[in-house]
């Protein structure tokens, strides 16, 4: 591996945005023989290899898709297993009719703010937990 900065860039990868799959494996396997071995590095080597690797953060950072949250239903269906409660807990817990529950759990109702605020105090969580996403 040359232990210079201009042969690193001549002989090895020359740094440069990343922009697709064929420069995300070239850039990958440019810094390969490095990784590991960060330690022993030369001070060119270390620049090189930052820079590089900071290259391919920046593109897999720019292309991870993005998981979307879970709808409040599923979120709060997650939160009764999680808690042994069945939806007409829910709908007690919200002072309604336990029927009520089951509806919002299923999402023929949604939830008030009072509601919100009671189950975020009830489940210790932060209240936007329960908002439509």
């Amino acid at each position: 591996m040359p232990r210079d900065y201009d042969t690193l860039c001549h002989r090895g990868w020359l740094p440069r945005p990343i922009r697709d799959k064929v420069d995300h494996a070239a850039a990958l396997a440019a810094i390969e023989p490095l990784w590991g071995h960060e330690e022993g590095l030369t001070q060119d080597q270390a620049d090189w290899f930052e820079l590089v690797a900071s290259l391919v953060a920046d593109y897999e950072a720019s292309t991870e898709k993005k998981a979307k949250p879970l709808p409040v239903t599923a979120r709060l269906a997650g939160l009764l297993e999680a808690h042994q409660m069945k939806a007409a807990d829910l709908g007690r817990l919200l002072e309604l009719e336990p029927s009520m529950g089951s509806k919002i759990v299923n999402g023929a109702r949604q939830l008030t703010a009072s509601h919100i605020r009671k189950l975020a105090r009830h489940f210790a969580l932060p209240a936007d937990y329960f908002l439509q996403v």
